[in-house]
């Protein structure tokens, strides 16, 4: 059988304008790629928490006209633990599934929850990711309401898959950006509808900037693993700039270089967990680097196929 190779639809360069995202599938088509994922905040088929049907109505118009299979993901902002209106992000969870479903997407994928502020600071102390017991209370109300999002999504035929991320704030409290505290969490929920998108260039400057391996973090997330994004960066912290014009110069940030460019140990990786996934190889490559979609394919088909030994760091 055939590798299953995706590339992502980026949200911020759609900015709800389809016929950006039709020039995108084309780009997609010519090069040779099996699946898209398709943001929903980028489509704005969510809004207020609701599915905006006749945004929908027009995305699956365009999606009908080309030959791929879909995966969706969620808004980047969305947070079962909004500490203002969680109820809306629920809603917006739960219609992003919808969405999904309606498209003939099986895989949603979730950024994670977090908190920070005072409630962060209230909560017990933090502990260590092999605590699992102690996380299992720490995130207990996540774990609920995980739990939930998991029932939803196995009414609609749909895994919802929880990514990790690299810190985002100074004060956060989260079990996303330790790929061991969210499989803790994931194990918890214990559904076949929830599990997890391990993020390769997220877990590279996770695991500089917290001090964990990022070959451990990958085993620990294996029992549960539905979704990979695979992308490169060298695992610096961003600078104050942000723009991937101003961090591109300096290698720093989540740069979501071609896989191959970075410094991420793609040649001890992909053994780990290649072998046995039966996954969408989904790439998530910045834009701007849209010419060398052919040979981020071919990368992929190399390091996919080869024998553990012949890959090298």
């Amino acid at each position: 059988m055939s590798l299953q190779i995706g590339i992502n639809a980026d949200s911020s360069t759609i900015n709800g304008n389809l016929s950006v995202l039709v020039s995108m599938l084309r780009d997609f088509q010519a090069a040779g790629f099996s699946h898209v994922e398709i943001p929903v905040h980028g489509v704005d088929c969510v809004i207020n928490g609701n599915v905006a049907m006749l945004h929908l109505e027009m995305l699956k118009q365009v999606l009908g006209r080309f030959p791929f299979s879909y995966t969706v993901h969620a808004p980047d902002a969305l947070n079962l633990e909004d500490a203002v209106q969680p109820e809306i992000h629920a809603a917006a969870l739960q219609a992003t599934i919808d969405v999904a479903a309606e498209i003939g997407a099986y895989i949603v994928v979730y950024h994670g929850s977090w908190v920070s502020n005072s409630r962060g600071a209230r909560m017990a102390e933090k502990p260590v990711p092999e605590d699992s017991a102690a996380i299992h209370a720490y995130w207990a109300r996540e774990i609920d309401r995980l739990s939930r999002i998991a029932e939803y999504a196995e009414l609609k035929g749909v895994t919802v898959a929880v990514e990790n991320i690299f810190r985002q704030n100074a004060d956060e409290h989260t079990y996303r950006i330790d790929p061991r505290e969210l499989a803790a969490v994931v194990s918890a929920v214990n559904s076949r509808h929830l599990g997890i998108c391990f993020d390769f260039g997220h877990a590279f400057i996770s695991a500089n900037e917290e001090g964990f391996s990022i070959e451990e973090a990958l085993r620990a997330v294996l029992p549960h693993l539905v979704h990979v994004h695979i992308h490169d960066n060298y695992g610096k912290s961003a600078s104050r700039y942000s723009r991937p014009i101003d961090m591109l110069f300096q290698g720093a940030g989540d740069l979501h270089l071609p896989p191959g460019w970075g410094s991420i140990p793609y040649g001890t990786l992909f053994p780990q967990f290649a072998p046995s996934y039966q996954g969408v190889f989904m790439m998530e490559i910045q834009p701007r680097f849209k010419d060398f979609y052919l040979y981020a394919i071919s990368w992929i088909e190399k390091m996919a196929g080869a024998n553990p030994k012949e890959l090298k760091e």
